[in-house]
């Protein structure tokens, strides 16, 4: 995406908490796995397959703890911390945007929603953008009028 054409771009962080309690289970299994072999109460490969487990889960966790979206004449991207997932929309494609507030109960990160998808690091604000498809995607955010005043809305 050429820089000079975003209109807008917004990065929302999950509280840093988050990341430091990922972070702690992940060296707490990981030392109880290794506790566990040296012991030798289990096989060797419970060492490995608990440590590729929890790495998955935790490299998962962390990408999820930041949304960065931008707008574009053209398109809405969407790139989670790492790079991946990443979504892009075509902005022709738009036919509605309206702020919306999600469920506590909707989780964060990628979730499938009746009739689309909520993207959502934190907090329960959203964008929801409607799409010619018939389909909804919600975009979390905790900038929501700077989001919809991007797509004119």
């Amino acid at each position: 995406m050429d820089e000079r054409a975003i209109e807008y771009h917004h990065v929302q962080d999950s509280p840093q908490w988050v990341v430091g309690l990922a972070s702690l289970v992940a060296i707490l299994v990981f030392s109880f796995t290794i506790t566990l072999v040296q012991s030798e109460k289990g096989p060797p490969w419970v060492m490995l397959v608990v440590v590729l487990g929890s790495a998955t889960v935790y490299v998962t966790v962390l990408s999820a703890t930041r949304l960065t979206t931008r707008v574009s004449p053209t398109t809405v991207e969407l790139v989670w911390r790492l790079g991946w997932p990443a979504k892009t929309i075509d902005r022709a494609s738009i036919v509605a945007a309206t702020a919306q507030r999600t469920s506590r109960l909707a989780g964060w990160g990628i979730r499938k929603i009746p009739g689309g998808w909520l993207w959502r690091v934190w907090g329960l604000e959203t964008v929801e953008l409607e799409l010619d498809t018939g389909r909804v995607f919600r975009i979390g955010t905790d900038d929501q009028a700077g989001l919809l005043a991007a797509l004119g809305r």
